[in-house]
């Protein structure tokens, strides 16, 4: 095979191998928990990823030159070739990065953690914390940090004079020798032996003996009714239940609605997450209940007032007093920007307040106009006077938003009939 043809196989194995370590770089990241801060994780991968490229194309084209000199193969041959040799190193160092890394290990597919009861010395009483807290979970020594869980008072109880613990911890190492450390303080830093073996079955699921807590190797041995014992058993940690689908709770709850509930449990469903069905029966709780629409209008809650102004395009034959409640929103309004106009320029809500007023008119305005032709109103008045006073203080505030909209309504109102010329 010519040279060219094997720079052609490397370029391929490099590319598969390319691929390759990338994955197996993406799995280590899981298994050795390679931490993401700054972006370590990401630049583990792609380091990995290009040495393994390298390495691959050194392969093809090693594999190339020795086929060169022997047997006549072609070059789509060759390339298998490379390719399988590729793949069976990757294949390999899959396996030995698996084998070598500690896995948490699992119970019928599920997460597990240790169920720990320690009993403390008679007379023993739980120290003050330190600045750390109290914490118990698994110890390796001289190994990776592990999780562990901060305890708290209420964890610890007595019984019978002794000071009993009961606490969960995650087991997340396979690893043969391993320990449990409950930290109460810096001067109470106990270990227990945690003869469980590295894949757990089912029979660690009961409590095993209890085993006595270690001390310092360079203190004298404590005598047995001065130290702490424990026992521990595995648990398996059960998924948390799936999240309701909220569709489905969302129709149960309107179900569940009695025909006289009052108007303002019927409102969000036409405004949140609405379908045709749901629409159809709160517009029809929204025309027989016009009186409560209005009280909601003249009140003071404004996410209601909202909705009940919104709700209006949907009464098919107002009444007056809904007709009433709108005019008298639109009063309101006007009172506020006649309130704003004196309201000097250092208050704290000189700001706010036309956004708040802007934001309630730009509701309003919509309800009135939908009365307005429904029912062959005059709708000129109430907008011309909150135009009159937006116009006030319309430079250099945020009236000047509710100004250009009450004037662009007031253009497209038609005038009343008596000042039309003949």
């Amino acid at each position: 095979m010519s040279w060219p043809g094997s720079i052609g196989v490397a370029a391929v194995c490099g590319l598969a191998g390319l691929l390759l370590a990338g994955l197996i770089a993406n799995a280590c990241v899981d298994w050795y928990r390679v931490s993401s801060f700054e972006g370590k994780a990401g630049f583990f991968v792609v380091f990995v990823a290009l040495a393994g490229g390298l390495a691959a194309a050194a392969i093809g084209l090693v594999t190339a030159r020795v086929v060169a000199v022997g047997a006549e193969l072609t070059w789509l041959r060759t390339s298998a070739l490379a390719l399988g040799v590729t793949l069976g190193v990757a294949g390999l160092a899959t396996l030995l990065c698996w084998l070598a890394a500690d896995i948490a290990p699992t119970l019928d597919g599920k997460e597990l953690e240790v169920e720990l009861e320690v009993r403390g010395p008679r007379g023993f009483s739980l120290p003050e914390p330190d600045e750390y807290g109290a914490t118990a979970g698994v110890y390796l020594p001289g190994g990776r940090h592990l999780p562990t869980v901060q305890l708290r008072a209420s964890d610890f109880t007595s019984v019978d004079g002794q000071l009993h613990l009961r606490a969960s911890v995650p087991l997340t190492t396979s690893a043969a020798q391993k320990f449990m450390q409950l930290r109460l303080n810096a001067q109470h830093n106990l270990l227990f032996r945690l003869p469980l073996r590295s894949r757990p079955r089912a029979e660690d699921c009961e409590w095993s003996t209890w085993v006595e807590s270690g001390w310092d190797a360079n203190q004298p041995e404590p005598p047995k009714e001065a130290r702490f014992t424990a026992r521990y058993r595995v648990r398996v940690v059960e998924p948390p239940p799936p999240e309701p689908d909220p569709e489905s709770v969302r129709a149960q709850q309107f179900a569940a609605l009695p025909s006289d509930a009052p108007l303002a449990t019927w409102l969000p469903y036409l405004f949140e997450s609405p379908n045709a069905e749901r629409t159809k029966v709160v517009v029809q709780q929204i025309n027989a209940k016009q009186a409560e629409l209005a009280a909601l209008i003249r009140g003071d809650d404004d996410s209601r007032r909202e909705q009940a102004l919104r709700s209006v395009a949907y009464v098919e034959a107002p009444l007056a007093e809904l007709t009433d409640a709108v005019l008298a929103e639109g009063r309101a309004i006007a009172n506020g920007i006649r309130a704003f106009n004196s309201l000097p320029e250092t208050d704290a809500s000189f700001r706010s307040t036309p956004q708040r007023l802007s934001s309630r008119f730009n509701t309003w305005k919509h309800a009135w106009w939908l009365l307005h032709h429904k029912l062959g109103l005059d709708g000129r008045p109430p907008v011309r006077e909150i135009h009159e006073l937006a116009l006030v203080r319309a430079k250099n505030t945020g009236m000047r938003e509710i100004e250009v909209n009450a004037r662009a309504i007031l253009d497209a109102l038609n005038p009343p009939q008596e000042e039309k010329k003949p």
